[in-house]
């Protein structure tokens, strides 16, 4: 990546909205998990990532 892509994405997401952000961020939650359980060497099952992601839409959807 270069500096004028990096400084792009930072002015894109500066002119996103407040809320818009704080649904970007909320959509991560589960992949952020998974990935750190992962680097950790910790098992995560296909039911709790299926669950995490149903519960995750439910509150993002009442946002």
């Amino acid at each position: 990546m270069t500096n004028n892509n990096i400084c792009g994405a930072v002015a894109r997401w500066r002119a996103l909205p407040d809320c818009e952000k704080t649904n970007r961020r909320r959509a991560a939650v589960v992949d952020h998990v998974v990935h750190s359980m992962a680097m950790e060497g910790e098992p995560v099952s296909r039911q709790w990532v299926t669950n995490a992601r149903h519960l995750q839409t439910v509150a993002l959807s009442a946002h």
